[in-house]
């Protein structure tokens, strides 16, 4: 099978090269001129958790994609703001076997239905860290394992291909129930996002209980979206939607425990490594402060809001969060612990305070 990596940034990027030194045929697809030239000039070179290489892969730019069709298998992991656009650009290569997979942050897969089908789609969790760091120039983060799955929940003989080739990279599983998992990695992004608001590091951003205490109240919003929808969500390392159900000033204190002890366990990999890590926060935080550009989280809060809509839920508490994001990616609020304060004012405000 062919296939064409639609980003080579740290998530197709790193998938795309391991999948190239396990024998696979891959060609990134990317829109940054620079990326390009650096990946065809030198190879990608990678560091990080995986140690260092430098991997020869081929790169060109949405332009010349005529080049690559009939597309095969395209591994989509642009940001959320961009999947439409990116997914019409592909359609005149595509043939009715063509094969979609979205290998992304956010809830994506009503956009891969709508544009291209759900006949063609393959959902996907990507749970690993990765960054851009520079053109032609990878960063690993924390190693981990990638959810994989046809949107009927069936298993496929296309869908243990991609399984194995996937395996190149890391551990892929097949989920028969690949919705409930983008969607718990979805209501989870608020918590996510909530670490992006501060001038401290994931891994320091929710070191106050309080603070916890407001990502568990946005996260528990979102996770009534999916309850009334009818969306069963999966659990997986650093995310279960039971301790944010909470109830009882007992169910709080699980929450607390939960949150203290579910995501630091993937920090321990950086204290034994002798790669001074260049990305120390989420995805979100990365494109803030480093690659000076607005980051994904209000395209995937506006889904969020939609599924809102459609389930008929107020949900205060993110769109406060979601205008303070927009507030700081415009340069109007700086990253300060006071934007957790503001936030658990509409928490309070709202009568959404955890019993405690």
């Amino acid at each position: 099978m062919r296939y064409t990596s639609l980003g080579a940034g740290g998530i197709g990027g790193l998938i795309g090269c391991w999948m190239k030194r396990g024998g696979c045929d891959v060609t990134f697809v990317d829109k940054w001129p620079e990326h390009v030239d650096a990946i065809n000039a030198n190879g990608m070179v990678i560091d990080g958790s995986r140690g260092q290489v430098r991997v020869p892969v081929r790169a060109i730019l949405p332009d010349r994609l005529a080049e690559l069709a009939p597309l095969e298998c395209v591994i989509v992991s642009v940001k959320s703001h961009d999947t439409r656009a990116a997914l019409e650009q592909l359609l005149p290569y595509s043939t009715p076997e063509t094969i979609f997979v979205s290998m992304q942050a956010g809830e994506n897969l009503p956009i891969f239905v709508d544009v291209v089908g759900a006949e063609r789609t393959i959902g996907a969790d990507p749970n690993f860290g990765g960054a851009l760091v520079n053109p032609g120039h990878l960063e690993a983060g924390f190693p981990n394992y990638i959810h994989i799955g046809e949107l009927d929940g069936s298993i496929t003989p296309r869908l243990r291909r991609l399984q194995r080739d996937l395996c190149h990279w890391t551990p892929t599983y097949m989920s028969c129930n690949i919705w409930g998992t983008v969607w718990s990695k979805f209501v989870y992004g608020s918590q996510i996002i909530c670490t992006a608001i501060t001038d401290k590091n994931s891994g320091e951003a929710l070191e106050k209980d309080d603070y916890k205490l407001v990502a568990g109240a946005l996260v528990g919003e979102a996770i009534e979206i999916s309850d009334k929808l009818g969306v069963h969500l999966e659990a997986f390392d650093f995310f279960d939607p039971g301790p944010y159900r909470v109830r009882t000033a007992e169910d709080t204190k699980g929450l607390l425990f939960w949150i203290r002890h579910a995501w630091p366990r993937h920090e321990v990999f950086r204290e034994h490594s002798p790669h001074k890590f260049v990305k120390t926060g989420s995805g979100m935080r990365w494109d803030i402060t480093y690659r000076r550009r607005a980051s994904e989280s209000t395209a995937m809060m506006q889904a969020l809001l939609h599924h809102a809509h459609e389930a008929n839920l107020p949900i205060p508490l993110n769109e406060a969060l979601l205008r303070v994001i927009q507030e700081i990616e415009r340069s109007e609020r700086p990253l300060a612990d006071d934007n957790f304060e503001d936030l658990a004012a509409v928490v309070a405000n709202e009568n959404r305070t955890l019993p405690v």
